[in-house]
């Protein structure tokens, strides 16, 4: 399951950029409940009073990315504290752990299955695919990348 918000395309390669990684997929009749709850996380973002626009898209049932066109208004402290606290919320209502950043998500290849690793375990591997959740800006990501010349396997 991949989806996103419908300004996801249209939101700037510069975007700032937050992922976050579930150990386990999200369950499949909480889909609704996600889509609500990060389209009301984008839509009524605000810093000092300035709205941000922003965007998100949830790839492979795992990883949740956010990003924010900061060209009106900065996303400031205060604004991403209010943010971390709304994920907080959805993370308690999906029972997982989307804030655990010590493992990663691996596959052979593509016809196979997706499985959760220690990030010390992923960086041993020379082949095969992971769930990326780190970039700069949006244009940056690669949800889906190669181990093999990564930042996991340089």
């Amino acid at each position: 399951m991949t989806f996103e918000s419908k300004n996801w395309n249209s939101l700037p390669d510069e975007s700032r950029f937050w992922c976050f990684s579930a150990r386990y997929p999200f369950d499949d009749g909480k889909d609704d409940f996600l889509k609500n709850a990060l389209n009301e996380l984008c839509s009524s973002w605000k810093a000092h009073g300035q709205p941000i626009k922003a965007g998100f898209r949830v790839v492979e049932k795992r990883v949740i990315a956010i990003c924010a066109d900061e060209s009106s208004a900065i996303a400031s402290g205060c604004s991403i504290d209010s943010r971390m606290n709304l994920l907080k919320k959805i993370n308690l209502e999906l029972k997982v752990d989307i804030f655990d950043r010590f493992h990663i998500h691996v596959r052979e290849n593509s016809s196979s299955k997706w499985s959760s690793i220690s990030l010390k375990t992923a960086k041993t591997m020379k082949s095969g695919e992971f769930l990326n959740t780190v970039a700069n800006m949006k244009g940056d990501w690669n949800p889906i990348s190669k181990i093999k010349g990564s930042w996991l396997c340089p």
